[in-house]
């Protein structure tokens, strides 16, 4: 199978240092439960050229600095076994150095890199015919999983709420490697992919 992977939030607990550089640069005191990567604008009540402003001062350590999530870079590895592993992100190319070499350092195995610079991800979806994607921005989930991939939705406090059909909230890459692995009758490949059960 082509299992799809987003990175922060998903291989990269990339929230608490975004929530911490944010205030610092911003000089605000927001949690870290407050914080939706998706919306900083509104969250943080900047414009878009105020964030640009951040990211051209910050922009290269958060893509290098966040740690793993945890279990990522076993499960992962695990996974990559038995599926091919396409990373797909809304970093930019400008960032590629940093993220190739991100994953490189901690273990993180993949076919392919897909630095979309962009969160509409459901064109890549389907351009690489990916059969799920794992991801915690649930907006990204809906236009995913309404094309018809299913979309593993890494359990966040910013992504609650009632979910789709083919999106299925796991809480841990344990979750995620059982549900693509151990337990692979519960994920069924056809030509429109659709899973079945969910834990």
């Amino acid at each position: 199978m082509r299992i799809g992977v987003d990175i922060d939030g998903v291989l990269a607990d990339s929230l608490p240092l975004w929530v911490n550089e944010l205030n610092r640069f911003f000089r605000k005191n927001k949690q870290v439960e407050e914080i939706h990567l998706y919306d900083i604008c509104r969250t943080y009540e900047i414009t878009t050229n105020e964030l640009h402003q951040f990211l051209a001062r910050k922009g290269k350590y958060l893509m290098s600095g966040p740690l793993p999530v945890m279990g990522a870079s076993f499960y992962l590895s695990r996974i990559k076994q038995y599926h091919d592993i396409y990373i797909v992100t809304a970093r930019e190319e400008l960032y590629g150095r940093e993220t190739r070499g991100w994953l490189k350092k901690y273990g993180l195995p993949y076919d392919e890199l897909l630095l979309l610079g962009s969160h509409e991800k459901k064109e890549a979806c389907l351009e690489k015919k990916l059969n799920v994607l794992v991801e915690d921005t649930l907006e990204i989930g809906v236009k995913v999983s309404a094309a018809g991939v299913p979309v593993f939705l890494m359990d966040a406090p910013y992504n609650q709420g009632v979910l789709p059909g083919l999106v299925y909230r796991k809480r841990s890459w344990d979750e995620i490697y059982r549900s693509i692995v151990a337990e692979p009758g519960k994920l069924v490949i056809s030509n429109s992919p659709q899973v079945i059960g969910s834990s």
